[in-house]
């Protein structure tokens, strides 16, 4: 689960409740299953339901529906990178590697 997903849980009614998946469903009056699948990214919310949530976290309608169906970052739920972020910074790097030697050959 997207880890701005799980602060806004925590932190739902400024903390008269610990936050979870469960105590949104009821807030929002949905399933706890409907729920889970928004927090995985496996399907999208409604925009009623996006409007509810923004209304709840005191967040704005765009930035509740970008934490409820952007992609994560640049890692996984485990916190390992994709293997195409590894690549793009091993090129990086040798790039900035390259140009390193070459600045201290020209100066």
């Amino acid at each position: 689960m997207d880890k701005r997903i799980i602060n806004l849980l925590k932190n739902i009614n400024d903390g008269k409740f610990s936050g979870s998946q469960r105590k949104l469903a009821k807030l929002l009056g949905v399933s706890d299953t409907s729920v889970s699948t928004w927090c995985r990214k496996e399907k999208k919310p409604s925009l009623d339901m996006i409007a509810k949530m923004a209304k709840i976290f005191e967040i704005s309608e765009e930035e509740t529906e970008r934490i409820f169906t952007e992609k994560e970052d640049a890692a996984d739920n485990d916190g390992k990178m994709k293997d195409e972020e590894i690549r793009l910074l091993k090129e990086r790097i040798k790039f900035l590697e390259e140009q390193l030697v070459f600045y201290k050959r020209n100066s």
